[in-house]
């Protein structure tokens, strides 16, 4: 076949899935139904991390049920199993075993945060397939997710974590990937709790109930409920070697979910979701002794004694999900989230009350064209209403509309070419079109390759189009969205002694990226700030990723990645390395046992090559850009040691216990402004627990 008749039938495909999108009667919705039902079939074969296997199946990187073998991407996939079996209690923590990256914008794990795919912070958070991030602000993070909000672990089924820009299934923000949690659904009738408690008071506690109702047990639930306090915590100072207690650094929060599903009969299923989150806790925003400078050159400390935020989160969703005929399925959703954050600053004299409402429909269909085809078409729309209550914005309604279609070309027993293409359309920026293509080789039942292109985009949320004039930031009406496209090309392997190995290298490059500008108020002639289209960025990296079966009692999980980040401001200086890449080479090494009734992990991880030399972008007093000689992090490199175990002590009954950072390391996972050090993560932390099957 040559290359003008491919190029012919790829075109003729993506017209066809079109065609059919666009005329399709009935009902539209996305993919909270995909993962709720097809995670049914599919559940004998998902695995753990450990137990990778190239048979297992996923549905977020292509919106179906795909086995890993025929998917070209790189896919990490952590399951129930696993963190029952290595005693996880958040994600981010489930994550970080995984080889995933994760920074905290405070150093303890009750802080907000953010994910790393890609060497990009710029992702998507689904929850069933659910789109998740807001266009508020939230905490420092303007990604519209952060760490807290994301549900707890006893309600989680799996995680599939997709590498890759993945804009033309999912929209804006997907530059680095999509994160996709998936809930359990009841089954048998069953109820575990669990409490456990460590150093500052950390007090966690937990309930889990699932099962059927009715004769037929065609309707079954899934309901959660915990609580998670601590009343502070503590860092090593890496100028003095000190353990220091972090002021105001306490938190509470409290989360609840419930899932019922429904089976109506001839393949036709019904899902209702709910999660809350609330939460209390302080904001130090930087240790004690972190100085920044006012727009008159006057020093102050950035720690704020009094700060603290309250947030509030209630989703709910409707999912249904039905066959037409044997083979086409068709997945719809509506949904509403609703955040609110209150943020006090009385050594400001500041408050915040950010508003969050969406409401959202999606529906995906997909429908194969014959043996060898399938399209995938849906459309996805959101209105998000925004607002801060303390200082109202001008404008507070952003309105995006998505519509998309894949086709899915097995072209050879073993070859199989995916080509995608998706219109985005808001009611504040400009429109924009993604494409993505990708190629997929099973070498063997064991091995795959895989080479893919992606464009993807990430439009500006709404605090930054619409938050009213403020002194120190400035909205901007005219930011255009950032854009760009990611290769990559990676290779899957499961040798014959077991031994699994996930390899990728990726390149992205970013046109338009967001920056902070510094220019003088117009009205007050003060230094002010707003975000701007100002910056190119170009990425380069690598995922490695090996298990290794030692013995039938031991396991080796070895795992390095490397990034480099440059961008160029259009300031005649050219490319300069990105100082805030605080993991330029990351590795990590464990040790996983597992014999009778023990369980026991050791994970230690690290980066090198961190930036404590180059200058950094900053202002001076007449708000010109200047680059300041300083450094980014306090050390080059780092080195951390989490060790778990639990032991079974009868069918019911399992207790456990970890400690975090075991050789108190002093360290940072993020880069605030110019200032070093400025957010320490937290020193060795101890924690035991006990868990119970009612």
């Amino acid at each position: 076949m040559n290359k003008q008749t491919i190029k012919g039938r790829i075109l003729l495909h993506l017209l066809l899935g079109s065609s059919l999108f666009l005329g399709c009667t009935g009902a539209a919705a996305a993919e909270e139904a995909v993962a709720a039902a097809d995670e049914q079939a599919i559940e004998a074969q998902a695995t753990d991390m450990q137990e990778f296997s190239l048979e297992e199946y996923v549905v977020t990187a292509s919106r179906m049920p795909t086995k890993i073998s025929e998917t070209a991407t790189n896919i990490t996939v952590i399951d129930q199993a696993m963190i029952k079996q290595k005693n996880i209690k958040s994600v981010a923590e489930a994550l970080i075993d995984a080889g995933v990256e994760v920074y905290y914008e405070g150093g303890s794990v009750g802080d907000t945060g953010g994910i790393i795919l890609n060497g990009d912070s710029r992702i998507i958070v689904l929850v069933n397939g659910r789109k998740i991030n807001v266009e508020q602000r939230l905490e420092q993070n303007s990604l519209g997710y952060n760490l807290g909000m994301l549900p707890s672990v006893d309600n989680i089924e799996k995680i599939e974590v997709v590498r890759g820009a993945a804009s033309t299934m999912y929209g804006s923000s997907a530059v680095g990937g999509v994160i996709n949690i998936i809930t359990r659904k009841g089954a048998e009738q069953e109820t575990t709790a669990y409490s456990e408690f460590g150093s500052w008071n950390s007090r966690n506690y937990g309930i889990t109930t699932g099962g059927s109702t009715g004769e037929d047990g065609k309707t079954t639930y899934m309901v959660t409920a915990g609580r998670w306090s601590q009343d502070y915590y503590e860092y090593k100072d890496h100028q003095t070697g000190d353990i220091v207690k972090m002021p105001n650094s306490k938190f509470e929060r409290n989360n609840a979910s419930i899932r019922i599903d429904n089976d109506l009969g001839k393949d036709r299923n019904l899902t209702f979701y709910y999660d809350h989150v609330d939460e209390k806790a302080g904001t130090p925003i930087a240790k004690p002794g972190t100085m920044q400078y006012d727009e008159y050159g006057n020093p102050y400390d950035m720690h704020d004694a009094a700060a603290f935020r309250k947030i509030n989160q209630d989703n709910v969703a409707l999912a249904y999900r039905w066959k037409q005929g044997e083979n086409i399925t068709n997945n719809f959703q509506i949904y509403r989230n609703n955040y609110r954050m209150d943020w006090h600053m009385p050594s400001y004299s500041s408050i915040s009350r950010y508003r969050d409402k969406e409401d959202g429909i999606e529906w995906n269909q997909s429908r194969p064209l014959g043996k060898n085809n399938t399209i995938v078409s849906g459309f996805d729309w959101k209105m998000a209403e925004v607002d801060d209550r303390s200082n109202p914005y001008p404008e507070n309604k952003l309105r995006t509309l998505g519509i998309y279609v894949e086709d899915h070309w097995k072209f050879t027993p073993k070859w199989t070419l995916t080509g995608g293409f998706r219109y985005d359309d808001a009611n504040k920026y400009d429109s924009e079109n993604t494409v993505r293509f990708s190629l997929n080789k099973e070498i063997s039942d064991r091995s795959n390759a895989f080479l893919s292109w992606g464009q993807f985009f990430r439009g500006p949320n709404a605090i930054t189009l619409f938050r009213p004039y403020d002194p120190l930031y400035l909205p901007n009406p005219n930011l255009k969205p950032e854009t760009g496209d990611t290769f990559t090309l990676g290779y899957n392997t499961v040798l014959a002694g077991g031994t699994k190995i996930q390899a990728s290298v990726f390149k992205t490059d970013v046109e338009n990226a967001f920056e902070w500008t510094y220019p003088n108020d117009p009205i007050t002639g003060k230094v002010t700030s707003y975000m701007d289209n100002i910056a190119e960025q170009h990425k380069r990296g690598l995922d490695l990723r090996i298990n290794h079966p030692l013995s039938d009692a031991w396991d080796l999980v070895l795992g390095y990645s490397y990034l480099r980040v440059k961008q160029d401001r259009k300031d005649g200086l050219g490319e300069q390395y990105d100082i805030t890449n605080s993991n330029p080479n990351y590795y990590q090494l464990g040790f996983n046992y597992h014999q009778d009734a023990w369980n026991v992990n050791i994970m230690g991880r690290g980066a090198t090559g961190r930036d404590t030399t180059r200058g950094m972008w900053s202002a001076d007093g007449l708000g010109n850009p200047i680059i300041v000689p300083e450094n980014a992090f306090s050390s080059k490199r780092y080195w951390v040691l989490d060790i778990s175990a639990s032991y079974q002590v009868n069918e019911d009954i399992k207790a456990y216990a970890k400690v975090f950072n075991l050789t108190n390391r002093a360290y940072e996972t993020t880069y605030l402004w110019n200032t070093v050090g400025s957010q320490p993560m937290a020193s060795r932390q101890f924690v035991i627990g006990v868990e119970a099957r009612l």
